[in-house]
């Protein structure tokens, strides 16, 4: 199609990642494969977490997509900060759990 549409803050992801389940709502699933996978994010930014550790997964139309782990860190002065580092990068959306498993990798690699 040669037509654009702006979706701002449709919880796409729920319909993307299952999060309707087919058997409840069939004329949904349906339409995942068909148009909801279709769309190319412009703007990306979700929060993830596991095991102590939090990030985003984040993008800007056209970079490559980001997981971005944040790590408390202490200033001179005892003051606290966060600190952002990009663990992950690629041309293609990583699904939620390997984002969160990237995180979590890179998390324990950097407190060894």
């Amino acid at each position: 199609p040669d037509t654009v549409m702006v979706v701002i803050n449709g919880a796409l992801d729920k319909v993307r990642g299952g999060y309707y389940p087919g058997v409840f709502f069939p004329k949904l699933a349906k339409t995942v494969d068909r148009f909801w996978k279709t769309f190319e994010s412009v703007y990306y930014l979700k929060p993830i977490s596991d095991k102590g550790c939090f990030g985003w997964l984040y993008r800007v139309y056209p970079e490559p997509w980001q997981v971005v782990l944040q790590t408390r860190r202490a200033n001179a002065k005892g003051g606290m900060y966060v600190e952002d580092t990009v663990v992950y990068v690629s041309e293609e959306r990583p699904e939620y759990n390997d984002a969160v498993a990237k995180l979590v990798a890179a998390n324990a690699e950097m407190n060894v």
